[in-house]
């Protein structure tokens, strides 16, 4: 509370101040230490720092909280709507299945690869077709991992990978 006082020009001695709201000759406003508030014993004004500040230059309660924590560098968090809450928790959903698909394409992709050194030891059909497919799968991956807002919207992408995976199990069983 004291701060909030001196913030705004006032001489504090002995807890007491002259009041800012009326013409005050001697120091008839009380202020209580640790930050408990203010009291004007004439004209009875009272209230918080943010109520005094408010007063002081005739401003609302709002605005007299941001100029307090701009001038003690405070951080104040802005209040949020229903629909920016909503709109973060959809992206962090999106964000999180995003990541475990990732996750478990990037799994696929390591099955992939060890069918692809038994198909070098066997020289099979498959062999070629994982040669030609591995880096375009791998480059696949690496684009949802990287450009997370296009995952939803590259549905080729995710279509491809779903066909390597499903002709992985077809050669796998």
């Amino acid at each position: 509370m004291q701060q909030a006082v001196e913030y705004c020009g006032l001489h504090i001695l002995n807890g007491k101040c002259l009041c800012p709201f009326h013409h005050d000759t001697r120091p008839s406003m009380k202020i209580y230490p640790n930050g408990k508030g203010y009291y004007c014993f004439s004209c009875g004004a009272g209230g918080d720092q943010i109520k005094f500040v408010a007063g002081y230059y005739g401003i609302g309660n709002y605005e007299a909280a941001k100029q307090l924590a701009a001038a003690f560098q405070v951080p104040i968090q802005e209040p949020t709507t229903y629909r920016d809450k909503r709109e973060a928790d959809k992206r962090n959903r999106l964000k999180r299945e995003l990541r475990d698909f990732v996750s478990y394409a990037r799994k696929w992709l390591v099955v992939y690869r060890g069918l692809l050194c038994e198909a070098i030891r066997e020289r099979s059909g498959h062999f070629y077709e994982a040669l030609g497919n591995i880096t375009y799968v791998e480059y696949l991956i690496d684009c949802l991992d990287q450009c997370p807002k296009e995952l939803y919207a590259d549905k080729k992408a995710v279509s491809e990978i779903g066909k390597v995976e499903r002709r992985v199990i077809d050669w796998y069983s």
